[in-house]
């Protein structure tokens, strides 16, 4: 994650912050043009939001990975390759100022999710499968979000230098 994946979802993680905090998000993501030789994989991906359940096809290849893919589409991926199960960025920012003023607690909420999204007839395979995945997601979300304030903070103080 920290070597490979989350280096290549700064850019355009801002850009979905930027886009989201005008208002002016794409109802539906640009198709990728590939650049690459053309080899790619399909991959259904599971979107959490918190109110459903929804799928996402993801044409995965080496100059569109499927967690850039994801995170301009407004998810974070619960596995840096090939993931089954993304979480909506919407959600992982709420539950992180949640765990701000609460003791963070991820089972309770994963299975406060599940039960939600079950009475709305959306059931996960496995017990634990969204607890486990979702503490990933999180935890690599918060990494990406201090990396990006990071690299805001370094490029305003070099802005105040220049000036």
């Amino acid at each position: 994650w920290n070597r490979d994946v989350i280096p290549g979802l700064i850019r355009p993680y801002m850009e979905h912050m930027r886009e989201s905090q005008r208002g002016q998000l794409p109802t539906s993501p640009v198709p990728h043009t590939c650049s690459c030789d053309g080899v790619g994989v399909m991959k259904q991906v599971t979107a959490v939001y918190m109110d459903r359940l929804d799928y996402v096809q993801l044409r995965i290849c080496p100059c569109a990975p499927a967690p850039v893919q994801l995170v301009k589409r407004g998810l974070f991926p619960c596995s840096p390759v090939y993931p089954a199960l993304a979480v909506s960025l919407d959600m992982l920012e709420f539950v992180s100022t949640l765990f701000v003023h609460l003791a963070p607690n991820e089972t309770a909420w994963a299975d406060a999710l599940t039960s939600f999204l079950a009475r709305r007839g959306h059931v996960f395979e496995a017990q634990d499968s969204l607890r486990r995945r979702f503490a990933s997601a999180l935890g690599q979300y918060q990494v990406l979000v201090r990396v990006v304030t990071a690299e805001m903070d370094k490029q305003i103080s070099v802005a105040r230098h220049v000036v």
